[in-house]
């Protein structure tokens, strides 16, 4: 209670003093008294008092309130608390405590930077409890996280048409490098399949695909216009899934460009994506045996493995 609040409780007791001791002299036939300065006095104390327990149960109801505020927050702080330490190995602990210290030093721009990208990161992990996440254009961040977390397979499609720009490129190295990381450290399983348009495109696509093949990729190339025409049905979409359970989905606009990027781990849309995949692994094959009677160079490897001394049954479908 401020000094303005006490002058004004004490104004209004004198008023009120002035006002009863003004009436009983005008009621009063007799002469003044003590009596009519005691009831003046009495009545100012009893406004006195009724405005200093006014205030009290006022602050009482905003204390109340706001330990009630206190507990609820409370409350909140020791969920999320017990649900970090489900974490405890995880970065978020080691994100709350630095993102603390960010927006407590340094110029206002970091701060606001540091705020935007956690909002940004709160939008993926909120999005993905639904399974799913999308983002504009083609985000190699999350490329590089899921080939890093993969621990059976990596199957994708490619349907561009020999992009050499994109695979002498800096990302493309990294994307590879961590695929080769992966088949050697963790025993993952890598397949890739480009989709040409016409048989003759296939000839420039030999240089990339020897390529992955030394870094132990597992490569085949199918034209569409020697596939059955049940088999060129549908949109075909640049894809990739990952441990036969989340799908990493390139989808062009009108003008061919990569406009969004999309993550699902929604079982009835990545089984249909796994069985397309299949489906044209096995008329790459076909097709190869059609050209000049022999496999393919990773079902000869695949062959080798199966008949070799190690017992090894070779690689099998997607995470086998």
């Amino acid at each position: 209670m401020n000094a303005r609040h006490v002058t004004l409780k004490l104004l209004v007791t004198v008023v009120v003093g002035g006002v009863v001791y003004l009436l009983t002299n005008v009621i009063s036939t007799e002469e003044d008294g003590p009596w009519q300065l005691v009831l003046s006095v009495l009545c100012g104390g009893v406004v006195l008092l009724a405005q200093f327990l006014v205030s009290f149960v006022n602050q009482m109801h905003a204390m109340n309130d706001s330990v009630g505020k206190r507990f609820a927050d409370i409350g909140r702080a020791t969920k999320l608390f017990n649900e970090v330490e489900k974490l405890r190995d995880d970065g978020v602990p080691r994100l709350a405590e630095n993102a603390t210290k960010v927006v407590s030093t340094g110029p206002r721009i970091l701060h606001d930077f540091a705020n935007e990208e956690i909002n940004r990161l709160a939008g993926v992990m909120e999005d993905l409890t639904s399974f799913s996440a999308e983002t504009p254009g083609e985000n190699h961040d999350w490329l590089m996280t899921l080939t890093k977390c993969t621990r059976t397979s990596i199957d994708a499609i490619s349907t561009s048409v020999v992009d050499e720009d994109f695979w002498s490129t800096e990302p493309a190295n990294r994307y590879l490098t961590a695929q080769h990381e992966a088949i050697v450290e963790r025993g993952v399983t890598v397949r890739r399949l480009f989709i040409v348009k016409e048989r003759g495109e296939r000839a420039a696509l030999a240089p990339i695909c020897e390529e992955q093949r030394d870094m132990r990729i597992q490569v085949r190339v199918v034209a569409l216009d020697q596939l059955p025409a049940h088999h060129r049905r549908g949109n075909v979409i640049d894809f990739i899934v990952f441990d036969e359970s989340l799908s990493y989905e390139i989808h062009p606009d009108q003008l061919g460009l990569n406009s969004r990027t999309a993550v699902n781990a929604r079982r009835e849309l990545v089984q249909p994506l796994l069985r397309r995949f299949e489906q044209l692994w096995e008329a790459a094959e076909e097709q190869q045996l059609s050209m000049n009677g022999l496999p393919d160079p990773d079902s000869l490897r695949s062959l080798t493995n199966s008949t070799g001394t190690t017992g090894s049954t070779g690689t099998g479908p997607a995470g086998a």
